[in-house]
């Protein structure tokens, strides 16, 4: 019988989660690296990617980045998306860094492009530039309206991707992190994509065919294609993340009750 759910953790961890490279996942669609707490750093050369999306997410200290010859600050509980062939590097940062590194597909796909450019002292404004521009976007996931929603994807998501839909998920109380489940939400599984589950404050308890699967603060859920599940409950104050790969029409979800 195949493996129903794959758990990873990340809570203490820096360097490659869910990584085709260094685990037993059977896909490069897509890739989680993460560091817990670190010092800044600063990459010594401009890099891109051909065909891969990458996205940081901070959720502590500070982190400079030159993307598409402008430098851009990245400050805790924001998003940043960049879109393939977009030089960019970390210059640095200020306090501990701790962030999730996306990226879909997850490809050897990297090129270095050149060396940093010297800091311009009269483009700091650069990094106050629209949270959008050709290079991607910035994402202030503190902002109502980038929470409890399709944040990244295709149709009805507020930024488009070509691979990847994400949802930020922010529910403070019990009554606004259980509303609708159990009417509104089946149980049902997905002909080809892959979905992830991680969670950063409280508890979630997905149905996972027969089973009640709890997802940790510092846990990150893998259900693969075919594997029948639903949420069950979620624990408030509840925050994460739901990440479905790759971006499929909407036949690939199938609801089966059984």
């Amino acid at each position: 019988m195949a493996l129903n759910y794959t758990k990873y953790i990340f809570e203490g961890r820096s360097g490659g989660i869910v990584d085709s490279r260094l685990t037993s996942v059977p896909h490069n669609l897509f890739g989680i690296g993460h560091t817990a707490l670190v010092p800044p750093w600063s990459d010594p050369c401009l890099h891109l990617h051909h065909e891969s999306e990458e996205f940081y997410l901070l959720l502590h200290g500070e982190l400079e980045l030159h993307i598409g010859g402008a430098h851009v600050n990245l400050r805790p509980t924001e998003l940043l998306m960049i879109h393939p062939q977009v030089s960019h590097a970390v210059v640095g940062g200020d306090g501990q860094i701790e962030y999730f590194g996306f990226r879909a597909p997850f490809l050897n796909d990297k090129q270095v492009v050149g060396e940093l450019p010297s800091r311009n002292p009269n483009s700091s404004g650069q990094t106050e530039r629209e949270l959008a521009a050709d290079w991607g976007c910035r994402i202030p996931l503190t902002e109502p309206e980038n929470q409890n929603c399709w944040l990244i994807g295709w149709g009805a998501a507020r930024h488009p991707s070509r691979h990847l839909i994400l949802a930020y998920l922010n529910f403070p109380t019990r009554e606004t992190a259980n509303a609708g489940i159990g009417t509104r939400l089946r149980m049902h599984y997905h002909r080809e994509s892959w979905e992830y589950y991680i969670a950063l404050k409280g508890r979630k308890t997905l149905q996972i065919e027969d089973e009640l699967v709890n997802v940790e603060p510092g846990e990150i859920l893998e259900v693969p294609p075919m594997v029948r599940h639903n949420i069950y409950r979620r624990e408030a104050p509840y925050e994460g993340f739901t990440i479905r790969v790759p971006i499929m029409s909407e036949s690939d979800k199938v609801e089966d009750d059984r």
